[in-house]
């Protein structure tokens, strides 16, 4: 496991035994940024694993995957595609996803309620 992934299964197991509004919602932003973290971490490796492709040929992998991408999709747009793929079934994914619905169970969350002060 990477360092992203070990922490964030530290958060789940922290978020999982609180019900403070206040730390729950701490919890989340720290594993809001592990996530960009492992998600930065999954594009790097997919464009180095990847960069001998052509664009037509992860254009098709794409396709495969059932990943619809715009006629004037780029390379960048495929390469982002084709990770996060990858990236959101790892652990890390799912772990912050995790915090997010306990978080959401106790009214938290990292987007403030329309109308709130």
């Amino acid at each position: 496991m990477t360092y992203p992934t070990e922490h964030l299964m530290d958060l789940v197991a922290l978020a999982h035994t609180t019900a403070d509004p206040g730390e729950l919602l701490r919890l989340l932003r720290n594993g809001h940024s592990l996530y960009h973290q492992g998600l930065a971490e999954t594009r790097a490796a997919v464009t180095a694993e990847l960069q001998a492709l052509p664009d037509g040929a992860l254009l098709e992998q794409c396709r495969a995957l059932q990943l619809f991408l715009p006629d004037d999709a780029t390379r960048e747009d495929a390469l982002s595609a084709l990770a996060f793929v990858r990236w959101q079934n790892t652990p890390t994914a799912l772990g912050y996803d995790a915090i997010a619905r306990r978080a959401a169970q106790h009214g938290v969350s990292l987007v403030p309620e329309e109308g709130a002060q």
